[in-house]
């Protein structure tokens, strides 16, 4: 923290009439006070260029991916650990997001997301990065069963199947504000599918796929994690042995 201490680098003792033989030439205080109109003008351009939306923006939850290439495969976080198979995760509808993101030299994703309830970002007032801007939706989601009960993340996809899962998603919602029969239960229950086609260039694709299977409220308790069975006392079963998590 920068401190702008008024008993700070002051010399009390000196004549501030006149300056000491051998001294510089002091120049006279400005009238406006610590800042200048000029200097304040600079200063507010200074924080005007700064662009902190992509530091503000960014989610402390693990991102949530989807491998196309090989077999297409769900996974966690930087490690990518695979979903459980069978496991199910809530979508948060308070979560639903829109915008656009461009990958810089590093792979790394910079991104403009808003609510769905507001305009989506006109692409055209984007900075000029040099990289492409790419439309990106997103969606929270909370795992309610199994090894990864309770671990909540963010799915981000850039893909137009990704998009279109998470779009799918905001109209099974808006449908089922419409019908009026949900008593609250609004926030879906999806497992984390796939499908997959036939490209001329690359061979076989995999596409994400999320599947609703069930209907909660929004503000049902969170599932707890995943108990931690004590170590047995004798080696187990391979039956018995809890899941190792796998890695992409």
């Amino acid at each position: 923290m920068v401190s702008f201490d008024p008993e700070h680098d002051v010399d009390r003792d000196r004549d501030h009439d006149e300056p000491k033989r051998g001294d510089k030439a002091i120049a006279p205080a400005s009238k406006g006070g610590m800042l200048a109109s000029a200097s304040l003008t600079a200063l507010e351009a200074v924080f005007n260029s700064v662009d902190t939306a992509s530091v503000i923006g960014r989610s402390a939850m693990p991102l949530l991916q989807f491998k196309r290439d090989g077999n297409g495969t769900w996974a966690i976080g930087q490690k990518r650990n695979v979903v459980e198979d069978g496991s199910r995760w809530a979508a948060n509808p308070r979560s639903f997001k829109r915008g656009y993101v461009y990958f810089d030299n590093n792979n790394k994703p910079h991104d403009r997301m808003v609510p769905i309830s507001q305009p989506m970002p006109d692409v055209t007032t984007l900075p000029d990065t040099g990289y492409e801007w790419q439309e990106q939706w997103a969606v929270n989601m909370k795992c309610t069963n199994g090894v990864d009960a309770g671990i909540e993340v963010v799915y981000k996809p850039n893909t137009v199947g990704g998009i279109q899962a998470v779009v799918g998603l905001i109209d099974a919602v808006r449908d089922r504000f419409a019908g009026g029969m949900h008593d609250g239960k609004v926030a879906p229950i999806v497992q984390l599918a796939k499908d997959s086609y036939q490209h001329s260039q690359y061979g076989r694709v995999y596409t994400p796929v999320l599947t609703i299977v069930d209907w909660i409220s929004p503000d049902d308790p969170a599932p707890a994690p995943a108990p931690v069975s004590p170590l047995p006392s004798a080696p187990a079963s391979s039956a018995e042995q809890p899941r190792r998590r796998r890695v992409v």
